[in-house]
């Protein structure tokens, strides 16, 4: 069995689980009899710069990430906040009836994902490689920098790859995020949340084309953040070659960031608010 559909089975072997014993009846076994090989299949990802794809072979590395990303999903989703009143549910929580799922604690998330080669994400000052923001409070100062004020759930390395970003509640001047926004507009390149709408390759597609779809690769390096790394660089013009509505600084933030965190400079250009390409940025404290 390919390392892809391993992955797979304990997704949807976690949504159809009934109780709170989820981890030693479900998530233990599977990684008894499929944490090794999975986490093999895994390892040409942690470099920055070592694989890359040459031609398409099914359930290969990214495939095999993105199905992984998909339990990791499943097993944070009680960790966080409910939807805003008001809000509807989006694609994703509307087909796989998310409030259903089984919760465990955030030892055993960190238990099951160090058993296939990651590690977790250490407490540091906020940056948005590293932090994914759920709320905002918003600091009646506009210039007031983003201070992370809380930890929601935590965030997973694979080597030098990003697996998956830490939840945080920040502080913010308005210049930096804005509340509604920054914690509230959809969020890219992501399966499932709880609290706000999703939006990643798998949309729209059937039950098994859905599983073809990309991990998202970002990478930290001793000297850089590297974004979509798969991705063709930024470009001035969209796919169908027409101009593209939002500035270079705004398709730029929500490469880094997954999201609006301000309002656009052109409002109209809302229903083509979507990340630019591939983006590399020295390190430097936010």
């Amino acid at each position: 069995m390919i390392p892809a559909l391993r992955a797979r089975r304990l997704f949807h072997a976690v949504e159809n689980h009934q109780g709170a014993d989820v981890f030693p009846v479900v998530v233990e076994p599977w990684l008894d009899e499929h944490a090794d090989v999975v986490r093999e299949a895994l390892a040409p990802l942690a470099a920055f710069g070592g694989w890359q794809r040459t031609e398409y072979e099914c359930g290969d590395p990214l495939e095999t990430a993105y199905a992984l990303s998909r339990v990791s999903d499943a097993l944070i989703y009680k960790f966080q906040p409910v939807l805003p009143p008001g809000t509807g549910i989006s694609w994703a929580q509307d087909i796989h009836q998310p409030e259903c799922w089984p919760q465990l604690t955030r030892d055993q998330y960190l238990a099951a994902f160090t058993r296939l080669g990651m590690t977790p994400i250490a407490d540091a000052a906020f940056e948005p490689f590293f932090h994914e923001v759920v709320h905002v409070d918003q600091d009646e100062h506009p210039q007031a920098p983003v201070e992370t004020t809380g930890t929601v759930w935590p965030g997973l390395m694979f080597g030098e790859m990003l697996f998956s970003r830490v939840g945080v509640t920040v502080r913010s001047g308005a210049q930096h995020m804005v509340a509604g926004i920054a914690d509230q507009s959809p969020l890219h390149d992501v399966f499932m949340r709880r609290h706000r709408e999703t939006l990643d390759g798998s949309l729209g597609w059937g039950s098994n084309s859905q599983w073809n779809t990309d991990f998202r690769r970002d990478y930290v390096t001793g000297t850089a953040f590297h974004f979509a790394v798969d991705e063709a660089p930024d470009s001035d013009q969209d796919i169908f070659g027409e101009p593209r509505r939002l500035t270079p600084a705004e398709r730029s933030d929500l490469v880094r960031y997954r999201c609006r965190t301000r309002p656009l400079q052109d409002p109209d250009a809302l229903n083509s608010a979507a990340p630019g390409g591939r983006l590399t940025l020295p390190r430097h404290p936010y």
